[in-house]
């Protein structure tokens, strides 16, 4: 369940995704099982995902008592957010960019299996066109794969264990 921010970009956000999530279905999107609006106060909720976020198992594994993820469970990974977002792209009835792709909107099944999740930012892409021109949006650092190279960095907080995001400026990045 995920409770949003009251207030009017709060309720776009909340009609954005359910409005989107209700269009999708894809074995790497989180589903949404329903919503509520109670006064100022608006819950969506979602499939059970009991590993939690990717976040909690690159980074705070540790503290969360988990083993590190293994190589295969890492491209395992790698591959259902692409194939995730291959469908939002390109597969579904109508093509989304989701615009705030990031280890804690990739949410983890019993099994590992990976589901993109949080989809208050997407905005619907043009017929035959994978990019929209727009205000930069989302979470500085994983910024959507419209631009440059954004999915071969969220890759590579895969491989050595580093968060990306304490990097001091982005050209030590690329």
């Amino acid at each position: 369940m995920e409770s949003v921010a009251t207030g009017s970009k709060g309720l776009n956000e909340f009609q954005a995704e359910i409005a989107i999530l209700s269009k999708v279905r894809h074995r790497h999107l989180v589903a949404l099982l329903g919503y509520c609006i109670n006064g100022n106060e608006r819950l969506l909720v979602y499939e059970y995902m009991p590993q939690g976020t990717l976040t909690q198992h690159l980074f705070d594994w540790r503290e969360n008592g988990c083993a590190p993820l293994t190589w295969k469970q890492r491209i395992a990974i790698a591959l259902d957010v692409a194939r995730g977002v291959e469908y939002l792209h390109s597969l579904a009835q109508q093509s989304f960019i989701h615009r705030d792709l990031k280890p804690s909107n990739i949410l983890l099944g019993d099994d590992m299996r990976a589901k993109v999740a949080d989809f208050g930012l997407v905005k619907n892409a043009p017929d035959g066109k994978y990019s929209v021109e727009t205000k930069l949006a989302g979470t500085f650092g994983y910024l959507a794969p419209e631009y440059a190279g954004i999915f071969g960095l969220f890759l590579f907080i895969f491989f050595p264990d580093y968060n990306c995001l304490y990097v001091t400026t982005i050209q030590y990045i690329f």
